[in-house]
């Protein structure tokens, strides 16, 4: 990347917006003041990030007057439904309207919450995602998808909900700690594993120190955003290829489930997925043994798990069958079949993902 802002457009029957990807991006936000002006708007914005980057944000908001704001606690627990009804709550009491616009600054979390928020407030208004992790740059802001947890599983109450624009600025990552980069980096590197080949030499060709530079952390957001959002264009209701992007994540969510969303981070849990997965697919005869072990050693030069023991093999397979993939009881997995070879819809037998689980997570039959 050159260092200028780009822009990855996407189209999709739900909306049609930019993803613009840069240092400095958030003042791009007075591009919607029409917008952000028909009524009073909503900032629903993380704590930490407001912490660090208050001043900034003030600033960048500092020519409206028009706004309530929501400050949104860390951690996945509090992106629940019990914690939604007492959102919309406030929305109503801070005179959200209609013609109302919600700005959602700050990562997943916030922007998962947000934009279900949105998404069923008086049956619908506006989102604009500001992403301010690397994991929410690269995944969770592109494509429309919101949603809130259940205790039994993640996202299981959500919709389809595309944003006005999508504002990736580069420098809130200047203050990301490292265990939340690598949080980031684990879907960066899901892209480049299923399908996106300029990003898999990016990562083929540098460590974790190098990549941490801001021009290759832009790079990064900026390839796998296109990528993505190539995915969505040609199917945004995941009724098909989209299901590729959850490499990883049928197994990763069940993890999440399973320890309650506590001591364990998304892209944790989606490296370990992974690392589950690309076993799957070697056993379920799809990917070379060779091919499944490079792709191991990757996670493990940017510093991702891929071993964790003591998770119950059983009550992964219980989390699993509350996934939305899920269908007839039996899992469905999107798995590799060689490089930048996603399968998805893959029903695979409960005996071998047991299995898998067992050898992976060294947990006890």
């Amino acid at each position: 990347m050159d260092g200028a802002v780009k822009r990855v457009p996407v189209k999709t029957p739900g909306g049609a917006y930019d993803v613009v990807v840069g240092t400095g991006t958030l003042p791009l936000i007075a591009e919607k003041r029409d917008m952000l002006e028909r009524d009073t708007f909503a900032l629903v914005v993380n704590e930490t990030v407001l912490g660090l980057h208050g001043d900034f944000i003030r600033r960048c908001f500092g020519g409206f007057r028009n706004f309530q704001s929501y400050v949104m606690p860390d951690g996945e627990e509090h992106k629940s439904y019990r914690h939604a009804e007492q959102a919309f709550d406030w929305l109503l009491e801070s005179g959200i309207s209609r013609r109302s616009t919600i700005v959602a600054i700050g990562g997943g979390v916030t922007g998962d919450f947000a934009g279900y928020l949105a998404a069923l407030y008086m049956r619908g208004v506006s989102i604009i995602h500001v992403p301010t992790t690397l994991l929410a740059m690269v995944d969770s802001s592109v494509g429309g998808k919101v949603a809130v947890n259940l205790s039994a599983g993640k996202n299981i109450v959500g919709a389809f909900h595309q944003p006005e624009i999508v504002l990736a600025d580069v420098d809130f990552l200047r203050t990301l700690p490292d265990n939340e980069l690598r949080n980031g980096l684990a879907e960066a590197v899901k892209h480049a594993f299923i399908g996106e080949e300029s990003l898999y030499a990016l990562f083929d060709a540098n460590d974790y120190d190098s990549i941490k530079s801001p021009e290759i952390l832009a790079e990064v957001v900026y390839l796998s955003a296109r990528f993505k959002s190539s995915i969505v264009e040609r199917d945004e209701r995941e009724g098909g290829v989209r299901a590729i992007l959850n490499f990883g994540h049928t197994v990763g969510h069940a993890i999440e489930s399973l320890l309650e969303y506590r001591g364990i981070s998304h892209g944790e849990a989606v490296s370990l997925g992974m690392a589950a997965e690309l076993e799957l697919s070697v056993r379920a005869g799809l990917l070379d043994g060779a091919h499944a072990g490079r792709c191991v050693r990757l996670l493990e030069r940017y510093g991702l798990c891929t071993r964790r023991e003591g998770l119950d093999a059983d009550g992964l397979m219980r989390h699993m069958k509350f996934d939305k993939k899920t269908s007839g009881g039996t899992a469905h997995f999107a798995l590799l079949s060689g490089t930048g070879e996603p399968v998805y819809d893959r029903a695979v037998p409960d005996d071998l993902v047991r299995g898998v689980l067992i050898d992976v997570f060294a947990a006890g039959g």
